[in-house]
C-alpha cells in the first residue's frame, strides 16, 4: 500500500525530474560534440525534442495534480456558492469531455503511426513512441482530474456534515 501510496503522490514528479535531467544531458552533449569537437550527434537534437513532448504531457497532468492550470476567476470570485458550486460543475465537465475526446483521437492517432512502422531519421526511435505522449498525458490529466472531484466531493461532505453538527 505504501509503494502505491508514493506513485500516486510522486509518479510526475520523478518522471518530470528524471526526463528533464537526461534532456538537459543530451542537449549539453550536442553542444560539446557540435561546437567543441565539431562532430555533431545525429539522434540528440530528435531526441531531445521526444522529450520535451513528454515533458509537456505529463506535465500538463502534474499541473492538473496539483491545480495549477491558469484559469480566469474574475467573475467566478464575484458568484454566490451556488453559483461558483454550478460553474465548477461545467467547467469540469466540459474539461472531461475535452481530455476523454483528445485521449481518443490521440490514441487512434498514436496507433495509426504504431501501424505504420515510422521511424525516427536520426535517432531510429519508432515514431509512435512520442505520439504516445499525447494520449499518455491526456489520461494521467484525466486520472488527476476526477482524483481531485473525488477529493473535492469528500471534502464537501466533510464540511456539510460539520455545519449539520454545529447547528445541533
Amino acid at each position: 500500500m505504501k509503494v502505491l501510496k508514493f506513485i500516486n503522490q510522486r509518479l510526475e514528479e520523478i518522471f518530470l525530474v528524471i526526463l528533464m535531467s537526461l534532456a538537459v544531458i543530451v542537449v549539453a552533449l550536442q553542444v560539446i560534440t557540435r561546437y567543441v569537437l565539431q562532430i555533431p550527434l545525429p539522434w540528440s537534437e530528435e531526441l531531445a525534442r521526444y522529450m520535451f513532448l513528454w515533458l509537456t504531457w505529463v506535465g500538463a497532468a502534474f499541473a492538473t495534480k496539483e491545480r495549477k492550470h491558469v484559469n480566469i476567476d474574475v467573475v467566478f470570485q464575484k458568484l454566490p456558492r451556488v453559483g461558483k458550486g454550478a460553474c465548477t460543475i461545467l467547467s469540469t465537465m466540459i474539461w472531461i469531455s475535452f481530455l476523454i475526446a483528445m485521449a481518443y483521437l490521440s490514441l487512434k492517432l498514436t496507433i495509426s503511426v504504431y501501424g505504420g512502422g515510422q521511424i525516427g531519421v536520426g535517432s531510429g526511435i519508432p515514431m509512435w513512441i512520442p505520439y504516445a505522449s499525447i494520449p499518455s498525458g491526456m489520461i494521467l490529466m484525466l486520472f488527476r482530474l476526477l482524483q481531485n472531484c473525488y477529493y473535492d466531493i469528500k471534502a464537501a461532505k466533510a464540511e456539510d456534515s460539520q455545519e449539520k453538527e454545529g447547528e445541533r
